[in-house]
């Protein structure tokens, strides 16, 4: 079976028609460059984080409720964002209601 493929592959290799390597590589290069993008494009909370962190300022109780808080908003994000496209987060949080049981679960 794959000789008779790769016989009539070979048909196609000759300069009367489009080098099938070429067709190859540009496919390769479109798949790649978009899942480069979406993964370039996912927001990460580690860099806003880090923001938070060094622009709410204060060692008090409010300063570090604010700092938890905007955090949480960005899990919660990522969170909302993860279950439509990973199969995992969107069997661990199958509903909104999962999701507003697990945070009710790691509050305070």
């Amino acid at each position: 079976m794959f000789e008779r493929i790769a016989l009539y592959c070979d048909q196609f290799t000759n300069t009367n028609y489009i080098p099938v390597l070429f067709v190859l590589g540009f496919y390769v290069t479109l798949a790649f460059n978009r899942w480069w993008g979406q993964y370039t494009s996912f927001p990460l909370p580690d860099n806003l984080m880090m923001v938070v962190s060094g622009n709410v300022h204060g060692t008090d109780e409010r300063g570090r409720l604010l700092r938890r808080t905007l955090m949480r908003y960005a899990n919660l994000s990522s969170v909302l964002i993860l279950r439509s496209i990973s199969t995992r987060v969107h069997r661990r949080f199958p509903t909104l209601d999962h999701i507003v049981e697990a945070g009710k679960n790691n509050s305070p």
